[in-house]
């Protein structure tokens, strides 16, 4: 799994970086046979004028499909944190339909009775 981060705008953006590829492996590590790459975007929309205006959006990119999820908010340590825990919730909802898709697929079809 190759996890990418680019940090825009931010004070302490190498240990926002750190902390973030750390919750990143963490959330979707037992994912990585599926996921193959993670891109991470850290940004303060506002500057320095303060606010909710700290933004993190992650891009996940899968075998089958992608997933973009955004979070917004005060704190860039907290953000990351929420939404990576909502990344983890969401790739886990997307394995587990694939898993259903497959076991039906690979269901025996069933017999239909044929009347005599």
């Amino acid at each position: 799994m190759e996890v990418q981060i680019k940090a825009r705008g931010l004070p302490a953006a190498k240990t926002l970086r750190n902390h973030a590829s750390r919750r990143i492996r963490t959330a979707l590590g037992r994912f990585g046979h599926a996921v193959q790459s993670v891109t991470v975007r850290l940004s303060d929309i506002n500057g320095p004028r303060g606010g909710a205006d700290k933004l993190c959006r992650i891009v996940i990119q899968m075998k089958s499909r992608s997933i973009v999820m955004e979070e917004l908010g005060d704190d860039m340590r907290r953000v990351i944190d929420r939404l990576t825990e909502r990344v983890q919730y969401n790739v886990a909802r997307q394995m587990d339909k694939i898993a259903r898709v497959n076991r039906q697929l690979m269901q025996p079809p069933e017999l239909i009775p044929v009347p005599l």
